[in-house]
């Protein structure tokens, strides 16, 4: 049996988690630059404001419902989601994080006698160790178990499908668009042959649901049928291309400001990478004004490093060399991309034959001791000089972030005596 751990509207319950009198109040999470709505509490999807959709449109509901915005604060909801992934951890070690706010369990060497009551215990302790309401469904495949995430929130947060009479209920209730795995060019193809639910989805003979599905399509079918297919672990491969990029609060014009953006882009992608235990050899560089501009300019340059690498100086001065090539002040900037590819297992790449191995191991240390530290005291504790903390113009807006209350220091929750 597997169980799926889904936790409820949870950047809104990560904000309310340190803000208890927003509790059964409207709570809208804004993506970068405050620009759309990209989380909403319970209490906003009543109110009939969709997912997505721009803030400037539903301003008026917000204002006169008295929605609390809040833009997007992926520091303090990481650190709540590794929370609750080390909680689970200590439940079992079989374990696969499939996004920031699911996990699933396999609970094949767990001794369990009640399914039910170990899902409300498990419920109940992340509730009480972090504070974040969840929802958990069980079954006898992970697409099982992920259908009884959804059902168990219209019914109390627990579902198990350990019957065949449970999962048929189930199953006949829930639209074939709805299916995890349905795409929406096959959704209706199959309402026309009169398949609408799930349950009659399974009953079809393999021979005609072949028409419309592929080999992953039959996997999906099976698992509905519950024969476990999907396999279990971690599901994110290492990344082949690692980029990151971000829309400017404002457009910036001044060199030294695409300088800190592109370094500190150029940080946060080699985090990651080593991260992952991966090294690069090439390195992109991307920079654009504003399609709205009656000029448009996009633009990107390309190096190949002489030896691969995850160190963040080699990769911060290879972006900033690209950026200089790049740049023409004559154009006001919207963002600026940095990308790096050619990515290899660290353990298997190539070295160069003019790196001294003292000089390598010397930078392979340096790193591992700077991510150490931002990893005990908070992201960008450590940091390079041309990132510019202190006069980053270019920064996403972000007028209604909350503290990171479990990362920064600075930031920490006061409590009054």
């Amino acid at each position: 049996m597997y169980a799926h751990i889904d936790c409820n509207n949870f950047f809104a319950s990560c904000e309310r988690l340190f803000r208890p009198e927003l509790e059964n109040k409207p709570v809208a999470i804004l993506s970068n630059n405050d620009g759309c709505i990209i989380s909403r509490s319970a209490e906003v999807k009543a109110l009939g404001i969709p997912m997505g959709i721009p803030l400037f449109k539903v301003q008026p509901i917000v204002r006169s419902e008295g929605v609390v915005l809040f833009s997007a604060n992926f520091e303090l909801y990481g650190d709540i989601s590794e929370r609750i992934v080390g909680l689970l951890q200590e439940i079992t070690p079989l374990i696969e994080v499939y996004s920031i706010d699911e996990c699933f369990l396999d609970l094949s060497e767990l001794h369990i006698t009640n399914l039910s009551i170990w899902a409300k215990n498990v419920q109940k302790q992340i509730q009480r160790e972090v504070g974040i309401p969840v929802s958990i469904g069980v079954g006898p495949t992970k697409t099982l178990a992920k259908i009884a995430t959804s059902y168990a929130k219209k019914h109390e947060g627990i579902a198990v499908l350990d019957t065949g009479e449970i999962r048929r209920q189930v199953l006949e209730g829930l639209a074939v668009d709805d299916v995890w795995g349905i795409g929406w060019r096959t959704a209706p193809k199959l309402r026309e042959r009169g398949i609408t639910n799930a349950w009659q989805l399974i009953s079809a003979s393999n021979s005609w649901l072949r028409q419309y599905f592929n080999i992953a399509g039959m996997r999906m079918v099976e698992e509905l049928r519950g024969v476990s297919c999907l396999q279990f672990g971690d599901k994110h491969e290492k990344r082949q291309s690692i980029m990151v990029s971000r829309a400017f609060g404002h457009k910036v014009r001044e060199f030294h400001q695409l300088e800190s953006a592109a370094a500190s882009f150029a940080t946060r992608a080699a985090a990651k990478l080593r991260k992952q235990g991966s090294v690069c050899s090439k390195i992109v560089v991307y920079l654009t004004t504003s399609r709205h501009d009656e000029q448009i300019r996009s633009v990107s340059k390309s190096a190949r490093l002489p030896e691969a690498t995850a160190d963040t100086g080699r990769i911060i001065s290879t972006a900033l060399t690209l950026l200089d090539e790049l740049y023409d002040p004559g154009f006001s900037y919207q963002k600026v991309m940095v990308t790096l590819l050619d990515i290899v297992d660290r353990q298997a790449w190539q070295l160069s034959l003019t790196e001294p191995a003292p000089n390598r191991t010397a930078h392979e240390q340096l790193m591992d001791s700077v991510d150490a530290l931002n990893s005990r005291y908070g992201a960008g504790t450590v940091w390079h000089a041309v990132e510019d903390k202190g006069g980053a113009r270019w920064q996403s807006k972000h007028a209604y972030r909350s503290q990171r209350y479990t990362t920064q220091l600075s930031e920490l929750p006061r409590v009054r005596g």
